[in-house]
């Protein structure tokens, strides 16, 4: 452990600036080309010499055109001076994209890669220690965090998780409550707002994220609603707001309890009261906000819609939903026991993925298949005709635009995988036709992204050729995985494995800031802000909320929860029991509501927002932070106040 009066040297500001240019990059990711020549086969390397040929010949004619004065000649015909500005144009075009073949290879730097850089480069410099990496992954002895342990769970209810949603229970369930509503418009958004809820009290934020949006993406295309940004705004909010509600509910809620050794039991206890408050906080400032009828219409059609055609493996799905809560009351049961939470969940999650390689064996996967009869035959004939080069450009260049966008390969699925739901015209009698694109994914802006299946068809198989020779053999064993075991693919493809790196990379720099020195001092500074539980608060609550859009919230946590514990702040004379508890609860608050204010304050907003830009339909960071500012202070005023209030009730 550090001392409080140890110098900062070259070595301490190395690392708190590496933290901080690794925060900037996670948020806004690097891609980098490099300039590697791509191994081309023999007929696109003669297509690809034909095209230069083509070019030179062009470009030769054009200069002898004008060498023997044909600009009289194009002033006079202006066709032919058209012509040959739209030759120039192509033959600009051509060559960025002959360009774009020729080192078709990059390197991304982002969430899975830069923080592992981060350390890398502060190890290299000696900026960092063993002690340090050490530390960062099996946990300090002082700190009570075990970083692994965190890991071991969150990636064990993410497995059953994710697998529950591939049942398609949460689609039945969507569908199921948008039947009830009965074509009210308030009633419809209540019970989306509810069924958002329950889903990120009893699962997590991310699950919310990666199944409702999609869904609600096209539910609004499907009822005809003018904009959507209301269920999409209720939608993300409760997601954040109701993973308070449990201690699984929220990465951060795991890292702050393991700090201060605090019981699943214990922290529903404290939690659930501020829990519930915020969500009524936030259903009234939603509906004041979105008091409109262009928000929220008076009447919503009602799709024709059997949820049942949503649920690809019933038995699956009351398999996985026993499981899960079979969990839950095992983690409840075990709070007296003080088990470490990973040791109960793991077995669960191992018990889940024996029964997907058992229904993967059995060859049962599928996709689900929702006849939906609201939208007319000739309206989806229409919009597929008209966006059929749209729907294949995006399947064909889905790969290189999720690693444009930097963060949806954090858990958001490649759309070569099984599609939350698959649309069917009723007229096809459950047959896809494939010439005119039936299946599809509807976005807001009317833009509809293409599903392909597994197996090739002719339409693609001229493009696909040329990818072929340029794949590597983590493609084709990837594929040939695809086709054996369909349902571990598409699990797979959906777990956040770039938060393994990143969490433990951050682990690994906080420990580089506590043995440097930077912990200490920031814990003198954290004590000048709680000379009472009031102001402890209230104070940590929204330095927690600003920190988490300047460090992201699961960095935040770790960092925030470090200094709280370090001896400057835990032995100082302020630090009552119940300015300890103020401090502890108001970060838990801040780590959850704080990402509800800007895109780039959580891993869930950023999610949340790739699925948008996916479908087409980005809500765009300063619409989002508007539409937030109108909701969130609020929510999080009366949320610490309710904390404040226990405070006072217990001590």
């Amino acid at each position: 452990m550090e001392t409080a009066d140890q110098p900062l040297d070259v070595h301490s500001w190395l690392v708190v600036i590496t933290f901080m240019i690794v925060i900037a990059i996670v948020i806004h990711p690097i891609r980098i080309p490099l300039p590697i020549p791509a191994l081309s086969s023999t007929s696109f390397s003669r297509s690809q010499s034909t095209a230069q040929q083509q070019l030179q010949q062009q470009q030769q004619q054009q200069d002898n055109n004008n060498s023997d004065g044909a600009s009289p000649t194009l002033a006079q015909d202006p066709s032919a001076a058209n012509t040959a500005s739209g030759n120039n144009s192509l033959a600009v075009a051509t060559n960025k994209k002959q360009q774009k073949q020729k080192f078709p290879y990059h390197f991304t730097l982002d969430i899975a890669t830069a923080p592992v850089l981060g350390v890398l480069f502060l190890l290299a410099t000696q900026s960092i220690k063993g002690d340090s990496v050490r530390d960062g992954i099996v946990g300090a002895p002082e700190s009570g965090v075990e970083p692994y342990a965190v890991m071991i769970l969150f990636f064990s209810l993410a497995y059953i998780c994710i697998s529950l949603d591939m049942t398609g229970v949460f689609q039945y369930a969507a569908f199921w409550i948008s039947q009830r509503g009965g074509g009210s418009g308030q009633r419809v958004f209540l019970s989306f707002f509810l069924l958002s809820t329950v889903m990120s009290g009893l699962t997590s934020n991310d699950v919310v994220v990666l199944t409702m949006t999609p869904f609600l993406v096209y539910y609004s295309e499907a009822v005809d609603l003018l904009t959507p940004v209301a269920f999409l705004m209720a939608e993300i909010q409760t997601a954040n707001i109701a993973s308070m509600a449990l201690y699984i509910g929220n990465l951060t809620n795991v890292v702050a309890c393991q700090a201060y050794k605090i019981s699943f039991l214990e922290y529903s206890a404290w939690m659930l009261l501020p829990c519930f408050a915020a969500i009524a906080a936030c259903y009234i400032m939603l509906r004041i906000n979105f008091r409109h009828d262009k928000y929220i219409p008076k009447i919503i059609k009602t799709p024709n819609v059997d949820p049942r055609s949503c649920l690809v493996d019933p038995v699956g799905a009351i398999f996985g939903l026993s499981v899960l809560a079979c969990s839950l009351i095992c983690l409840i049961g075990t709070s007296f026991a003080h088990v470490s939470v990973w040791i109960v969940t793991g077995p669960f999650a191992l018990l889940t993925l024996v029964r997907d390689i058992w229904y993967d064996s059995q060859g049962k996967f599928k996709p689900a298949q929702v006849v939906v009869t609201t939208l007319s035959d000739d309206r989806r004939l229409e919009d597929s005709d008209s966006m059929t080069e749209g729907m294949e450009a995006a399947a064909l260049g889905s790969e290189e635009s999720q690693m444009e966008k930097g963060l949806p390969e954090i858990a958001v699925p490649e759309p070569s995988i099984v599609p939350p739901v698959s649309i069917l015209n009723e007229k096809d009698d459950g047959k896809l036709d494939s010439d005119q694109g039936s299946v599809e994914t509807v976005g807001i802006s009317h833009i509809p992204i293409t599903t392909p299946a597994p197996t090739t068809t002719n339409s693609n198989q001229a493009t696909g050729a040329e990818d072929t020779t340029h794949q590597s053999w983590t493609k084709k064993f990837g594929r040939k995985f695809q086709q054996k075991w369909p349902l571990l693919h598409a699990i797979g493809i959906r777990m956040p494995w770039a938060i393994l790196p990143f969490t433990f990379s951050m682990f690994i720099m906080v420990e580089g800031l506590s043995h440097s020195g930077w912990i200490a001092i920031f814990a003198k500074w954290a004590t000048k802000l709680v000379p009472n539980y009031v102001a402890a608060t209230y104070a940590i609550g929204f330095v927690s909320v600003l920190l988490c859009n300047i460090f992201n919230n699961v960095p935040m946590t770790i960092l925030v929860a470090r200094i709280l514990q370090h001896p400057n702040f835990a032995n100082s004379p302020l630090a009552t029991p119940e300015v300890v508890k103020g401090c502890l609860f108001a970060l838990i608050v801040g780590s959850n509501l704080g990402a509800c204010t800007t895109l780039i304050s959580s891993l869930a907003g950023l999610m949340w927002d790739s699925v948008l830009r996916s479908k087409g339909s980005g809500v765009g960071f300063w619409n989002f932070f508007k539409w937030n500012m109108g909701v969130m202070p609020v929510v999080i005023l009366v949320t610490l106040t309710v904390v404040v209030i226990e405070l006072t009730v217990i001590y």
